[in-house]
């Protein structure tokens, strides 16, 4: 990743804006992109902004932060909301929100927000490079050509023992699902399926954020529309993949197979 990443303030209150540009002017790989005071002002700046980092307040006049996430288009942009309210980094999740912040906001807790931020442009810019040469590199028959594009594999990310499990909203309700159970995630566009033992939960993410919140290397993605845990394989034949709850989940024909594979069988 070069350059710096560019950051965009979202709240009614001027008080919040001169701590956040503070904060942001300590950090050298960050620059300040501008105010909103309102969610309509937003509206029409990010867009033309195009920031990496929106820090959004939850509580504003005419629309909330919510209520913006809900109508605005910014599927590049990391999402940080700020509010005085602990109880909205729930609503938060719906949304697939990078990073809460309670105010006041606090030098430390501002650094570890921004820093998963920076973490996670990194990580997709390396995607995007491998599979730009993985798409350089073309196909290696004229019967590929036909096949479906090459997965984006996800950097190797540790797994973090003390988090066996994650909150998923659904139906509007929150569920705690436990990773050991959960057999494979689908894409669908802007949702994500998670089959697990209890059923199937469909929730408002993005692939991407589901590959970052799901350890490795249990989970490895297999296609760009599924993410499996290795766990929970019966059988591989071919290009498919038999869960022990019965269904199927493809690996896609690409250079990139073989690696699938061994992530998918490695010990």
């Amino acid at each position: 990743m070069t350059g710096k990443i560019s950051c965009l303030i979202v709240d009614d209150e001027e008080p919040a804006h001169e701590v956040l540009k503070f904060l942001i002017s300590k950090l050298s790989w960050l620059t300040y992109a501008g105010s909103c005071y309102n969610a309509l002002e937003a509206l029409e700046m990010i867009p033309e902004v195009k920031p990496d980092i929106i820090f959004l307040d939850v509580n504003m006049p005419e629309l909330s932060g919510l209520d913006l996430l809900n109508i605005v288009h910014a599927p590049d942009a990391h999402v940080i909301m700020t509010t005085a309210y602990p109880e909205y980094a729930v609503d938060g999740f719906t949304f697939d929100v990078t990073a809460f912040l309670l105010k006041p906001v606090g030098f430390d807790r501002f650094l570890k927000a921004v820093t998963k931020v920076r973490r996670l442009i990194g990580d997709s810019h390396l995607s995007h490079e491998r599979a730009r040469a993985i798409s350089e590199a073309g196909p290696h028959d004229g019967a590929d050509r036909q096949q479906a594009p090459a997965p984006v594999l996800p950097e190797q990310r540790p797994d973090t023992a003390q988090e066996e499990y994650m909150w998923i909203r659904a139906d509007r309700k929150m569920y705690c699902v436990w990773f050991k159970d959960i057999y494979f995630v689908e894409g669908l566009k802007d949702y994500v399926k998670v089959y697990y033992s209890d059923g199937v939960l469909v929730t408002l993410a993005s692939m991407a954020a589901m590959t970052t919140r799901l350890p490795s290397p249990t989970f490895v993605r297999t296609h760009r529309s599924y993410i499996v845990n290795r766990n929970m394989i019966k059988m591989i034949e071919g290009n498919m993949v038999t869960m022990l709850n019965g269904m199927k989940v493809s690996i896609a024909v690409s250079p990139t197979r073989d690696e699938v594979l061994r992530q998918l069988t490695e010990r």
